[in-house]
């Protein structure tokens, strides 16, 4: 599969095996010159640094809701003297987001972020009203870093209650 995919040029393949088996990540980066990314099921830096020390990853992934703004920091610090590129991941809301901004802005070897989109209208609508101002709104595929303190946020109790799950 890797090599089909190869054609396409992706920034990375995510997660091609478990990262667990050392052995299958080093055969699938071996016949492949697709960068590989890990960090979905991830949550010990330690197995970071054991795929680092292999020269087995290319995009470092750690979960913002696993390691917060702190240990996707530290996990960034892990990678840099491998040269090795940081993407959080990043499945959360709008709150979430601004986490990772904030943490995007914070590592000298970060490298693109996803946000998710709702497919609907509607919660999207409800993602902007959450919090304000509404981060998830690219300019040119970009995002604005908020210039207030913390998170830069202010999120809207009203909202969050309205929009809760019964």
């Amino acid at each position: 599969m890797a090599r089909t995919v190869e054609t396409k040029h992706p920034l990375w393949f995510d997660e091609p095996c478990s990262h667990a088996n050392i052995e299958a990540v080093r055969k699938v980066s071996g016949e492949t010159v697709v960068p590989l990314g890990f960090g979905e099921a991830i949550d010990d830096p330690g197995v970071f640094q054991a795929l680092l020390r292999e020269a087995l990853i290319d995009v470092v992934r750690p979960d913002i809701a696993i390691f917060g703004i702190g240990g996707a920091r530290r996990v960034a610090a892990l990678a840099e003297p491998y040269y090795v590129a940081v993407a959080p991941r990043h499945n959360g809301g709008p709150i979430g987001t601004a986490a990772a901004i904030h943490l995007a802005a914070s590592i000298p070897n970060f490298f693109i972020q996803h946000v998710p989109v709702p497919a609907e209208e509607q919660d999207r609508a409800m993602r902007r009203e959450i919090v304000s101002p509404a981060l998830e709104t690219n300019n040119g595929g970009f995002l604005d870093l908020t210039k207030s303190p913390g998170l830069g946020i202010t999120v809207n109790e009203t909202a969050l209650e309205k929009y809760r799950a019964s």
